[in-house]
């Protein structure tokens, strides 16, 4: 919705119409300065006359001089001179009834002399009346020109004529019934006239060079519909071209700058075309539309755009299709981007207008975007800054990215998609916003995550106010935590939950998950060497937990028992590999501690770290304390050693060398190792023969 005055072209020069007193004769320079020369006040009536495209103005003064004469003669005015409107015509002079001799000087483009021959000189202290009236005829030509009259449209410039300083002009406008009518710059006063006329009055002018006003009406109702359809990205869109019915040169233009430039615009956002039924396009003046060249509704599909509007101003309007509050609730990024693509599409296919200028003067009214209040809410020099600014800020961001890098952005605030994805996605992107995260919060989010740029700073110069930088600062520290902890991390993505966090702007909850996340990934970065020494593969569950939505306190949880498992079997690992005693090999007949400790490592890989845990302790337990069950089964003998068992006794020789089970370690400080081995041959003891009655054996 771009304002008005930026884009009609308003001959503020002419504001106010100097009254050019000529000096009067035999008076010098020096001695008229002493004195108020001579004074003009007007009363000017301006009437409309649409049927004829023309305005009637008549200016009814009188002159006074104020000049005192020399001591010497007589010292009088034979004219005046004024400027009126530039094309004014029909320009015509009288008093008392006899018409009065009248001089133009069209040399200037902003306005026309009129000078005017008194019938008789204007002596000290004498008033002369007179009226002046003249035509104000609509010139035809480029729709933003400055003087439009016609049955639909009324709109003029509007002066007011008289001396410098000197109060008691006036000036009243007076429209048929049925216009519409509103004025920029000065107030005028409301009423009717006898005839249903519309009349607009000043009131007793102090000073008609400070006067001055523009005037705009339209009258409903009389408008030629266009019905069109256009191809737009695919989807057929059908349009509703409302032109008044006496400039057929808008409904065509319009119709000319549709047809090409919502395809266009459609090709630069990226996203479908969003309308839903026909679109109305309606020509209209600013008593429509405010202080503003264009609008756009989105409750009602209708668009309104001045008849003196430009294309850039068209398409802004059109472009609001995609960039509304349903895009972003923020007023300056709807129109910074309604602006920045109203303008590309007029470049792409070759249409004119005057895009937002950022001027030193308007700087002079700057606030933070985030302050730019509701429309009608805002001092006019605000309003201006702030779309200027709003403008300026897209243009900015697009010095760092291009038309295709910020598609992926709009895709992802119109498809509802979380701001931090993860670092390696799926098929579709995650989606979730959270309800409370505002829309320039939303949007930075997208641009900084989207493209390979970073904008902080223009937000910070531009955007938000004191009390939400402090917020973008605790974001910036929040932000590079969080691509270390996404470096770290490697193959594995960060959870749900953290990125939503980060998303949300809650960056104190988000901070304490991203240490946790660093705790877990260490753990996970130690479980993984610890896991190769003892040739075993980690399980799939920490990386699960860790990605899941259980929360990062659970993948905590998980990394530590890991660990804890781990230490238990490579505990049991370093125990196996040590040597055998004969007293450990006598303990572990009938105990296999390896299979223990086997089934730990394979649990351990499966994930069943409390069967992994039980089993190695199982194992280790076993091998240590199979020297003390050695030494229960064995009785030390002179040949030999007795061992008893089962209720028989045999003897065990030492042959050669001593046998005992391969053991193959994992732990690297035991695996270049050679087997020890052992022999023990049985030999059944010599026993006192059987008693008669013995049971058998």
């Amino acid at each position: 919705m771009p304002p008005a005055t930026n884009r009609v072209l308003i001959a503020a020069a002419a504001a106010a119409l100097l009254v050019l007193g000529l000096a009067p004769a035999g008076l010098s320079g020096t001695a008229r300065a002493a004195d108020r020369g001579l004074v003009v006040l007007a009363q000017t009536r301006y009437v409309a006359l649409p049927e004829e495209r023309l305005i009637h103005v008549t200016i009814d003064a009188v002159a006074t001089s104020y000049t005192p004469n020399p001591p010497d003669g007589l010292a009088y005015y034979p004219n005046v001179s004024f400027a009126v409107q530039t094309g004014a015509t029909h320009v015509e002079a009288s008093s008392g009834g006899r018409a009065l001799q009248v001089a133009l000087d069209t040399s200037d483009n902003d306005f026309v002399t009129v000078t005017v021959t008194f019938e008789q000189g204007v002596f000290f202290e004498e008033s002369y009346p007179y009226t002046v009236t003249y035509d104000l005829p609509d010139p035809g030509g480029a729709p933003d020109r400055n003087m439009r009259i016609s049955s639909s449209i009324i709109a003029f410039p509007v002066w007011a004529f008289g001396t410098s300083n000197e109060p008691g002009g006036s000036v009243t406008v007076v429209l048929p019934s049925g216009f519409r009518p509103t004025v920029q710059g000065e107030t005028l006063n409301s009423s009717t006239g006898p005839n249903g006329e519309i009349v607009l009055s000043t009131d007793s002018l102090p000073d008609p060079f400070a006067f001055f006003a523009y005037l705009s009406a339209d009258r409903p109702g009389a408008f030629t519909d266009t019905l069109l359809t256009v191809s737009v990205g695919g989807a057929q869109a059908p349009l509703r071209i409302r032109a008044w019915q006496d400039d057929p040169e808008w409904g065509a233009a319009m119709k000319s700058l549709m047809t090409e430039g919502l395809p266009a615009l459609q090709r630069l956002i990226g996203l479908a075309y969003p309308a839903h039924g026909t679109l109305v396009i309606e020509e209209a003046a600013t008593s429509k539309l405010g202080e503003y060249a264009g609008v756009y509704n989105s409750l009602t599909g209708s668009i309104r755009v001045r008849y003196d509007a430009d294309g850039v101003v068209g398409l802004h309007e059109a472009a609001h299709l995609w960039f509304n509050a349903s895009l972003f609730p923020d007023r300056w990024i709807a129109e910074a981007y309604a602006e920045f693509y109203g303008v590309q599409a007029a470049k792409s296919i070759g249409a004119t207008g005057k895009e937002f200028d950022l001027t030193d003067d308007l700087l002079a009214s700057r606030i933070p975007l985030n302050d730019w209040g509701a429309i009608g809410a805002v001092d006019v020099n605000v309003e201006e800054f702030a779309y200027a600014a709003s403008y300026h800020v897209a243009q900015l961001v697009f010095e760092r990215t291009d038309i295709a890098g910020l598609q992926p952005v709009w895709r992802g605030a119109d498809g509802g998609e979380m701001a931090y994805q993860p670092a390696h996605p799926g098929s579709s992107p995650e989606l979730g916003v959270d309800s409370h995260v505002q829309g320039w919060e939303e949007l930075l989010d997208l641009l900084d995550e989207r493209t390979a740029a970073n904008f902080d700073d223009i937000w910070t110069e531009w955007v938000v106010n004191d009390t939400q930088r402090q917020l973008m600062d605790k974001r910036t520290v929040a932000r590079e935590l969080y691509a270390t902890v996404v470096d770290e991390a490697g193959a594995w993505n960060l959870p749900k939950d953290l990125r939503m966090e980060m998303g949300a702007w809650q960056f104190d909850d988000a901070q304490a998950q991203l240490q946790v996340a660093e705790k877990v990934l260490t753990a996970r970065d130690q479980i993984a060497t610890e896991a190769a020494q003892l040739n075993l593969t980690p399980p799939a569950a920490l990386q699960k937990a860790f990605e899941g939505s259980a929360g990062l306190n659970a993948a905590n949880r998980e990394a530590d028992r890991e660990v804890e498992v781990l230490a238990g079997i490579g505990r049991a690992t370093d125990r196996m590999a040590e040597k055998e005693s004969l007293l450990e090999t006598i303990g572990l007949i009938g105990a296999d501690p390896q299979a223990d400790l086997d089934q730990a490592r394979t649990n351990f890989e499966h994930d069943k770290l409390d069967d992994a845990s039980a089993e190695a302790a199982t194992a280790l337990a076993t091998r240590v304390g199979a020297e003390d069950a050695g030494q229960t089964r064995a009785i030390i003998g002179g040949a030999g050693i007795v061992v008893l068992g089962g209720g028989s006794a045999v003897a065990l020789r030492l042959r050669g060398r001593w046998r005992r089970r391969r053991i193959v370690s994992t732990s690297p400080r035991e695996s270049a190792q050679e087997p020890i081995q052992a022999e023990v041959e049985l030999e059944p003891l010599e026993m006192p023969p059987a008693h008669p009655l013995d049971p058998p054996a």
